[in-house]
């Protein structure tokens, strides 16, 4: 008793006589582009990680003091305002 999805003898002589080369591997014998997609994003994420450590290690960062300087706390400051009366008295 012969299976149903068994090729017959016709059937392998016409796809050996087809066949160029076999080829071994994960997607070997696709010819699409998507047997090279992970291949694709992986460089991807190797190319982004050494862009970005690139520039990281090629940045400068410029400092900037904004606003003005305040009172330090080892200096002794004299309050020199005066202060201005909440209330006037009547003449």
């Amino acid at each position: 008793m012969s299976d149903e999805n068994e090729p017959t003898l016709e059937t392998t002589e016409r796809i050996a006589r087809g066949v160029i080369a076999v080829r071994e591997g994960h997607g070997a014998n696709c010819s699409s582009i998507g047997s090279v997609i992970d291949t694709l994003f992986a460089a991807a994420v190797v190319g982004g990680a050494l862009f970005t450590a690139i520039a990281a290690a090629l940045a400068r960062e410029e400092v900037r003091i904004v606003g003005t300087p305040g009172p330090t706390s080892t200096s002794t400051s004299t309050s020199t305002s005066t202060s201005t009366p909440t209330s006037t008295p009547a003449d």
